[in-house]
């Protein structure tokens, strides 16, 4: 020991270089954890995000089946949440001001409202300064309704790019550790813009998306890098994804529904895209009484396996009056 130290005394040199060694190692050791925690950090974030975007996209996804055909109608979107032919909510067609908020471009509130996002849903993203938009496309161009070939399709994406570690968004910078953790946990329809003014690509490359963040129902010409999305629509989902059977997610045909109450008769019109397991009030044509009657009925759209094809329509509650008098169903068991 007492060598040792002579030793030291002798070569002061070599216990400050092992000394500085020592720091140099533990500040490599420190920094490394550092930079692993600052990475796990901000894979917490991606997949907290990347769980909004989903909830978003799936609740956008349970508004395109529910109310497809008052989308693809033209006037406001009139819903009735309990089925009591009363509008509890109604998103315009044409909002007064501004694109957000129309029943193609619904807001996080408007989705809250219709009870497709808990009340407690917040429209700050958590790894962007921006808000969540949605855009919906009646497609393809010209379609019919009738015809029963319109499609509903379009995404949910953030106004802002993620730039959680500090980036300037205006300059083209993104979190790219955060865009690309997100789009491992958005799945197959997830989509980030990797470069400014290019559209959006998929995990897999297999699609893109051409963004419109301004809501002037047009593509941007222009758009920032680092924006993720889900797509959402018939690419994305079955029409009815509570009950999905192929080809017959509807009831097909326009069809003539008859009953008789109080020894009143009366028959209904019902449209020929109802969605399997949807209930809704219809009202008689024949408001001005005729061979038939005035009134209303509860009707629901229910799968059947033996009919052709396999979904047929029931009435659940039913009011039928002689000629055109007030009719109110009762209530729907």
């Amino acid at each position: 020991m007492l060598d040792s130290l002579k030793n030291y005394r002798k070569y002061p040199g070599f216990l400050s270089i092992e000394l500085a060694l020592v720091l140099i190692i533990s500040a490599i050791i420190a920094f490394a954890v550092v930079q692993q925690q600052a990475r796990s950090a901000k894979t917490s974030v991606a997949e907290i995000q990347a769980d909004q975007l989903n909830q978003v996209g799936n609740a956008l996804n349970s508004y395109t089946d529910l109310y497809r055909r008052g989308l693809s109608a033209p006037g406001d979107l009139q819903i009735d949440l309990n089925n009591d032919g009363i509008t509890d909510v109604l998103i315009p067609e044409d909002p007064p001001s501004g694109n957000e908020g129309s029943k193609l471009t619904p807001t996080i509130q408007n989705l809250i409202d219709a009870g497709l996002l808990p009340a407690s849903f917040v429209n700050r993203p958590a790894s962007s300064d921006g808000q969540f938009i949605t855009r919906l496309s009646i497609l393809p161009a010209g379609c019919s309704m009738a015809a029963d070939n319109c499609r509903i399709e379009g995404y949910i994406t953030l106004s802002q790019p993620v730039t959680i570690g500090g980036q300037n968004a205006a300059a083209g910078e993104f979190d790219s550790d955060i865009a690309g953790d997100m789009l491992s946990f958005m799945g197959g329809n997830g989509f980030v813009t990797l470069r400014p003014n290019t559209p959006a690509t998929s995990a897999g490359g297999n699609f893109t998306v051409e963004l419109d963040i301004d809501g002037d129902g047009t593509t941007d010409p222009t758009t920032l890098a680092g924006l993720p999305g889900v797509r959402v629509g018939a690419l994305a989902s079955r029409y009815d994804v509570r009950n999905p059977i192929p080809d017959v997610d509807f009831c097909r045909g326009n069809r003539t529904l008859s009953w008789v109450q109080s020894t009143s008769s009366c028959s209904t019109v019902i449209f020929n895209d109802t969605p399997v397991g949807y209930r809704f009030v219809a009202v008689d044509a024949d408001t001005g009484g005729g061979a038939g009657a005035g009134g209303s009925a509860f009707i629901r759209c229910v799968y059947n396996p033996n009919a052709n094809p396999p979904a047929q329509l029931s009435i659940l509650s039913s009011c039928c009056q002689n000629g055109n008098q007030a009719c109110t169903p009762p209530a729907v068991p």
